[in-house]
C-alpha cells in the first residue's frame, strides 16, 4: 500500500460548512426603521447619535462581541480611547497600513505629510473592526457594521468640515451578533 498525495485534503463541500454566511440576511430585522425614530429608543449606552441608514443605528450593547470587551463599562467608547484614538497608536497603524497595501492611490492618501480626517477616520474604523473582531475570520470585501457610539466618538474627533460623512457602504455585510 502507498501514500496517495492530497488524500486527506478537505473537499470544498467541508470547507462550505465552516464559512460564515457574510449577506445582508444577517441583519437583525430589529434595525428596521430605526433611521427614522429617536436615538433613546434603541441606544443603551447613552452615547449614539442619530444614523442615515437603519444599518448604522446599532448600540454598541447589541453586538456579543463588543459587549466581551466591556467588562463593567457601558459603553464601547468609554474603553478605546488608548486603543482607537491614541495618535501614536494610529501612525502605528498608517505605517502598517502603508506597509502592506497594495492599491498606489490609497497608499499615497495614507503617506501625505498632513493627513486629513477622511483617512484619520478610516484608520480608526480599521483598528476598531480589528480590536473587535480579532477571532472573526474577516476577508476582502467584507463589510462590518461599527455601532453608532464608536462612530459618532470618532466622527467628533476628526470632524469632516462640511459635515457630510460618506456613511456605511453596503457589500457583503457581516453583523457581528
Amino acid at each position: 500500500m502507498s501514500l496517495k498525495p492530497y488524500s486527506f485534503e478537505p473537499n470544498v463541500n467541508d470547507i462550505d460548512s465552516f464559512v460564515p454566511n457574510y449577506s445582508v440576511s444577517l441583519c437583525l430585522p430589529n434595525v428596521h426603521g430605526r433611521a427614522q425614530v429617536e436615538v433613546n429608543e434603541w441606544c443603551n449606552c447613552e452615547n449614539c447619535a442619530k444614523m442615515s441608514n437603519d444599518l448604522e443605528s446599532k448600540c454598541c450593547s447589541e453586538f456579543n462581541n463588543v459587549k466581551q470587551l466591556l467588562d463593567s463599562k457601558k459603553c464601547a467608547t468609554a474603553s478605546f480611547e488608548k486603543i482607537i484614538l491614541d495618535e501614536e497608536i494610529l501612525n502605528i497603524t498608517r505605517q502598517q497600513m502603508i506597509m502592506k497595501t497594495k492599491n498606489k492611490l490609497k497608499k499615497k492618501q495614507l503617506s501625505a505629510l498632513e493627513v486629513p480626517n477622511k483617512t484619520w477616520r478610516y484608520i480608526c474604523y480599521v483598528q476598531f473592526t480589528h480590536w473587535v473582531n480579532s477571532w472573526t475570520s474577516l476577508g476582502k470585501g467584507v463589510r462590518v457594521v461599527i455601532p453608532a457610539c464608536v462612530i459618532n466618538k470618532i466622527r467628533n474627533k476628526y470632524p469632516e468640515k462640511d459635515g457630510l460623512y460618506v456613511g456605511f457602504k453596503n457589500s457583503n455585510t457581516y453583523l457581528p451578533s
